[in-house]
């Protein structure tokens, strides 16, 4: 009997070395095949991971505004930040608040005159998805067929749009210019290129300051303020996610223009090197501090959106912010600069509602 436990206890043993060796090779394996992508990876080409990159990321062309906004920036000319019909005076003035076009008929019909182009942006705006080519060489991109470079005068041109239709007593009409900005923004910010998102938070913190105005100087009802939310993004903070991919792409990017630099004009290759190292910094830190401004800001909206809500109910603001029901999402009332609450202070029929943060 104990000659049989000796034999079960060698074949046991056995069987756990073998059993140990193939969990060990089966580890060893797979390192290796990690390890072999990763170089094949490294061994490629800047372009060659930009397309790759590129590739996981597509979506169906039928899915996709960035290939409308390409067409529209090839359709039409790209439109000046201030139109040349009116004084600086004015066109500060019209960007910043509401406007009648009895008193500035030259900028009233120069709007009209690219309503077909708004009702394009518009169209395209119902789009959720958006995705446009990494520019792997600036310098040969035009600025007339560049959709983001014309998306400032697009932006201009839907601001002062919208706050014409404001001065005028359109609401609805102005809710959605506006929120066509907010989600031009939102398309710019789904790119993985730091500029774009750049330009698209920036664009996003323009069309929440005209809703922000809208909110607190328009009595708006509970469907216009459901409009107005539906256009946002989430209050969430995205950034680690979204600042990941841009980082491979800028280093992507850098090493590209290095490389092409080298071979075009090897004399100046050290100035040029310098320049685009701190331009990458710069640009991704940047993008990093109108992230948190335009995320501040977007939550302040989604508290001034529930505020609303609360005095269409019962005709007053609310004595504190826990008096709403249902109340904001515990991350809404953070001020992400500092991650503290933001400040609502009710005095008589006014309130103010504060985003302190850390200088």
């Amino acid at each position: 009997m104990s000659e049989d436990k000796k034999r079960d206890k060698k074949s046991d043993e056995a069987r756990r070395r073998f059993g140990r060796f193939w969990s060990t090779f089966a580890i060893v394996v797979i390192i290796c095949c990690l390890v072999w992508k990763i170089i094949l990876w490294n061994c490629r080409s800047p372009d060659e991971q930009l397309a790759a990159i590129e590739a996981s990321l597509a979506i169906p062309e039928s899915e996709n505004a960035g290939v409308t906004y390409r067409k529209l920036a090839e359709d039409y000319l790209p439109l000046p930040t201030d139109p040349p019909v009116v004084n600086k005076q004015i066109l500060s003035l019209t960007r910043e608040e509401p406007w009648d076009s009895n008193d500035y008929p030259k900028l009233a019909a120069w709007l009209d005159e690219r309503q077909d182009l708004i009702s394009k942006l518009l169209g395209i705006s119902r789009m959720k998805k958006c995705r446009l080519p990494i520019p792997l060489d600036r310098q040969k991109m035009s600025h007339f067929t560049n959709p983001v470079r014309q998306m400032h005068g697009w932006t201009s041109l839907l601001i002062r749009s919208g706050n014409m239709d404001t001065g005028e007593g359109r609401i609805d009409a102005a809710i959605e210019k506006y929120a066509c900005i907010l989600r031009m923004g939102s398309h710019l910010c789904q790119q993985p290129v730091s500029s774009y998102y750049n330009n698209g938070i920036v664009t996003e913190s323009l069309a929440l300051q005209c809703l922000e105005k809208l909110i607190t100087q328009t009595e708006l009802s509970d469907k216009q303020l459901a409009a107005i939310e539906a256009a946002m993004l989430p209050p969430r903070n995205k950034w680690k996610q979204d600042s990941k991919i841009m980082v491979k792409v800028q280093r992507l990017l850098q090493n590209n223009q290095r490389r092409r630099f080298r071979i075009i004009d090897w004399r100046r290759y050290w100035e040029y090197w310098k320049v685009i190292n701190k331009s990458d910094d710069y640009s991704l830190n940047a993008a990093h501090r109108s992230h948190l401004n335009t995320l501040a800001n977007r939550r302040r909206m989604y508290v001034l959106i529930a505020l609303q809500h609360y005095k269409n109910k019962t005709g007053n603001w609310p004595q504190s912010l826990d008096r709403i029901k249902p109340p904001p999402s515990k991350e809404t009332l953070i001020n992400p600069h500092n991650n503290t609450p933001f400040v609502y202070e009710l005095t008589g029929e006014n309130f103010t509602l504060s985003s302190r943060r850390k200088d």
